[in-house]
């Protein structure tokens, strides 16, 4: 009778279900170290990985400008040259359109600021809260008083402010060459980075990458429309209040909905904060409703229908993907988090559809 090794006798005494929990919590630790360990050398990198990411995504967005213009027989460097200058004319024309348009309206806007602060002061002291001039006049002291007291730390933050602004160029600047490079020289990349891979996994990986960032590219297609709704909604709502500031607050709700949650309060804020200052208290109650009317309308008509069909995710794998990426990266990582999920998405689904196995992958033939 042949002997069972004492090991063997121990593992089967342990029932089948907390061996396959276990197998299942290694798993995970190991994956979630995986993507901690990823987080952390993303954001000691962060000067390089988050403008080739904003590149990414991007080119993501250009690719069917891009594709179009090479099927019409342009050279791929002239058609990655012209999306390149159409991003740029296109973001550049509104940043330039909200700044004419806010040094028109400045004077006014400052007038009409300073006013509406005034009528602040006098409704704290004759309003139902009954504070004193005395009060307020105190609290306007304590508060100069802190900020002169505050001057080496405001001096820092400004020179801090001020090489941020010299990075953020820098990136800039670095995003916009990945760009072009992306567009012209993709397919060049694809064929050097599938070269790289062993043969056997060939047929696997190449189909799911290709897949992966189809869903990608409609997802940020997606994604772009939903903002251009949003941003009409608003300034569509700021015009007819009256607002002379109506596409300052169409730019900026288009800018803040890629952010996740977050833009939609600080699109929101600001805008109400705009029409308050020059319109009064009453159209920046009915600009707040208008603003939730937009918000409550992207969340459950828009996103249903065009990020849904873009890209199957649960929303609460939404909601868990934008937390992960806030608290590894910050706001970069609520901006990323989605795209990236949607691209890890459209991998595995291509996988699991083509009933392939990574671990097991075809073999290619010689001639193969």
């Amino acid at each position: 009778m042949e002997k069972v090794p004492e090991s063997r006798r121990v593992l089967d005494a342990v029932p089948r279900g907390l061996v396959v929990a276990a197998v299942w919590v290694v798993c995970l630790v190991v994956l979630g170290c995986g993507v901690m360990s990823l987080g952390w050398v993303a954001g000691r990198l962060s000067a390089v990985v988050f403008p080739l990411f904003s590149a990414f995504l991007l080119t993501a967005a250009l690719q069917p400008l891009n594709d179009f213009l090479v099927r019409h027989r342009w050279p791929r460097w002239l058609a990655a040259l012209s999306c390149l200058l159409f991003l740029v004319v296109i973001v550049g024309g509104l940043l330039t359109l909200v700044g004419v348009q806010i040094g028109l309206q400045w004077e006014d806007l400052s007038t009409q600021t300073v006013a509406g602060a005034r009528e602040l002061m006098s409704w704290l002291a004759q309003g139902p809260l009954g504070i004193s001039q005395a009060q307020i006049n105190s609290w306007i002291g304590g508060l100069t008083t802190f900020l002169g007291e505050q001057q080496s730390q405001i001096a820092a933050a400004a020179a801090s402010i001020g090489a941020g602004i010299v990075r953020f160029l820098a990136e800039l600047l670095m995003c916009l060459f990945a760009i072009f490079f992306f567009l012209k020289d993709g397919p060049r990349f694809v064929k050097s980075l599938r070269g790289l891979l062993p043969r056997g996994m060939r047929q696997v990986v190449t189909p799911a990458a290709s897949v992966g960032w189809s869903s990608m590219v409609n997802y940020v297609k997606a994604a772009v429309t939903v903002a251009a709704v949003d941003a009409a909604g608003a300034g569509l709502g700021a015009l007819i209040l009256g607002s002379n500031l109506w596409v300052a607050i169409l730019a900026l709700t288009f800018v803040c909905a890629f952010v996740p949650m977050l833009g939609a309060l600080v699109a929101g804020g600001v805008g109400c904060i705009i029409v308050l200052a020059t319109l009064g208290w009453v159209k920046a109650l009915i600009m707040l409703a208008i603003f939730v009317v937009v918000l409550e309308t992207e969340v459950h008509v828009m996103q249903p229908l065009l990020l849904g069909r873009a890209v199957d995710i649960h929303p609460l794998v939404v909601l868990v993907s934008i937390a992960l990426g806030m608290s590894i990266a910050g706001i970069p990582g609520a901006v990323f988090a989605i795209p990236l999920v949607a691209l890890l998405v459209g991998v595995i689904k291509a996988v699991y559809d083509n009933g392939a196995d990574l671990l097991d992958p075809p073999v290619e033939t010689p001639n193969g």
